[in-house]
């Protein structure tokens, strides 16, 4: 049964909840709260959460109502939630999705109803070309590879071992990496794609340390992978070799505590450095703090969740609590706004996010594992996109 077919037979429901929706604009967030990729969806909430406790969870009189689902990083399940929250529920937004599978599993959905979704993760290129209804407040993963050139460069690195996970971001970031590696002459010594489903990264260190490139360059999903690989990194005796680890996001100060200090050195091309001091970090730190604790600590998704939130209120306060679709759309084309992470906007054309990205270090300061910037590379917008740009 076609989607558009369901929606005709929900028209009773409609008819009954009209009053109800004039006053209330539901929001539906679909993330992993269970399963190895958990931090997603929790990282996701306390943001929104942080977010709602200074700006409130009404605009003009109308409330805004978070609807959490567990999609446990499953695609179907993903679809199959995102369909009851449109029939059943009358979101007007769809958010979330920590990963590509999950956003892709709800392009047809979203055109179809004409639903708009907001992306906080999932950094898979070609997502944002799947439906006009999607617009992302995250990144790709191909522009966390615009300031390793720079650094090849200043440190003189002749050979790398690229591994990544075997999904399409991993494939996005391989390309990108292994293209700027050719265009230096920086010899590539290996190239794996590791199943997501892999637990045990002992084999690649092992080949990766018997290729004994001068740097190696990982990309691994968020959570308990990029934990796994950064550990084997040093319990193989890399670093010890002068080995150097570079990567993305699997550095991430939440995860940091978790992997030791023998990370410290380790460099990251990344749209967000949870050190910086601009002025909507400094109040997202805070807050974050003052509601979970002392160990809370922003993240990609903290500041994805963010900076999803401040768009959907932004447009509801202009357009009302009735927007549909196209109407958000249309205000989120060219929308400019000041991010935890630094200056942020949307595309106009590919609706997805330009902004500034940087490259890291991990140090230890006063005692705590950080990452501290030491590059800045301005007004990045999607290298893929520039590149393929009639590719669907």
């Amino acid at each position: 049964m076609k989607f558009l077919l369901k929606l005709a037979l929900a028209g009773s429901l409609v008819m009954s909840t009209t009053a109800a929706f004039a006053q209330t604009v539901k929001i539906g967030l679909l993330a992993p709260f269970s399963g190895p990729f958990a931090v997603w969806g929790t990282q996701f909430k306390q943001s929104v959460e942080a977010f709602q406790k200074i700006h409130g969870d009404s605009i003009k009189g109308s409330k805004i109502e978070i609807i959490y689902r567990d999609n446990a990083g499953d695609p179907a399940r993903t679809r199959q939630l995102a369909e009851e929250m449109i029939l059943r529920e009358k979101v007007s937004f769809l958010t979330g999705f920590s990963l590509t599978p999950e956003a892709l599993a709800v392009a047809e959905l979203i055109t179809e109803a004409k639903v708009p979704a907001v992306i906080m993760n999932s950094g898979t290129a070609i997502i944002t070309r799947k439906s006009p209804y999607f617009v992302r407040t995250s990144f790709t993963v191909n522009m966390f590879a615009e300031p390793i050139p720079a650094w090849f460069e200043k440190e003189k690195i002749k050979s790398v071992y690229i591994l990544v996970s075997d999904y399409a971001p991993g494939h996005d970031i391989q390309a990108a990496v292994a293209g700027h590696a050719n265009k230096l002459g920086v010899k590539i010594l290996g190239q794996e794609r590791i199943p997501l489903s892999t637990t045990d990264f002992a084999p690649y260190m092992e080949r990766a340390a018997n290729a004994n490139p001068e740097v190696v360059y990982m990309f691994m999903p968020a959570g308990a992978p990029s934990i796994a690989i950064v550990r084997e990194f040093a319990k193989r005796g890399l670093k010890d070799k002068g080995i150097k680890l570079a990567g993305s996001g699997e550095v991430q100060e939440v995860y940091l505590p978790s992997i030791g200090d023998d990370v410290i050195g380790t460099i990251s091309g990344f749209h967000y450095t949870e050190t910086n001091t601009n002025p909507q970090n400094v109040l997202l730190r805070k807050t974050l703090v003052e509601m979970f604790g002392p160990n809370a600590v922003p993240d990609a998704g903290s500041v994805g969740a963010w900076d999803g939130m401040r768009l959907m209120y932004d447009a509801i306060s202009e357009i009302g609590p009735k927007i549909n679709g196209d109407q958000f759309i249309a205000f989120a084309k060219g929308r400019k706004w000041d991010s935890p992470r630094g200056p942020i906007s949307i595309d106009p054309v590919e609706r997805d996010i330009i902004q500034n990205m940087y490259l890291r270090r991990v140090e230890k300061r006063d005692g705590k594992l950080v990452n501290i910037d030491i590059m800045t590379v301005p007004n990045v917008r999607d290298p893929w996109k520039i590149a393929n740009p009639n590719a669907k």
